[in-house]
């Protein structure tokens, strides 16, 4: 009778530690690592915050002049979002002014 109590105790003590033990899920261990570029729209000021903490103004089409017929929030955020996807970021968020963007870098 001791015999089974001790077996019993010690089987669960075995079960309750190897279910409570801090080990990452082999979920959490394939999931992917990310970076994060955002850009605000500011007009000439437009500015895209890259992942290592750079600020780079946003140049649209090469410094091509502005269309007067083209929305200038249409012209610089269309331009960022070209930059960021020369760099490999896709955009994850797209608000009025916002744009965040992301690119993998570690599956």
């Amino acid at each position: 009778m001791k015999r089974a109590i001790l077996v019993a105790c010690v089987s669960s003590a075995v079960l309750f530690s190897a279910l409570s033990a801090d080990t990452p899920t082999s979920e959490a261990s394939n999931s992917a690592v990310y970076e994060y570029a955002t850009v605000r729209w500011a007009g000439d000021r437009t500015s895209i915050i890259w992942p290592n903490g750079t600020v780079e103004k946003v140049t649209p089409f090469g410094g091509k002049k502005r269309p007067e017929t083209a929305d200038e929030r249409m012209w610089y955020l269309t331009g960022a979002l070209n930059i960021m996807a020369r760099r490999g970021f896709e955009p994850v968020h797209v608000a009025t002014d916002d744009i965040i963007a992301r690119h993998m870098v570690s599956p």
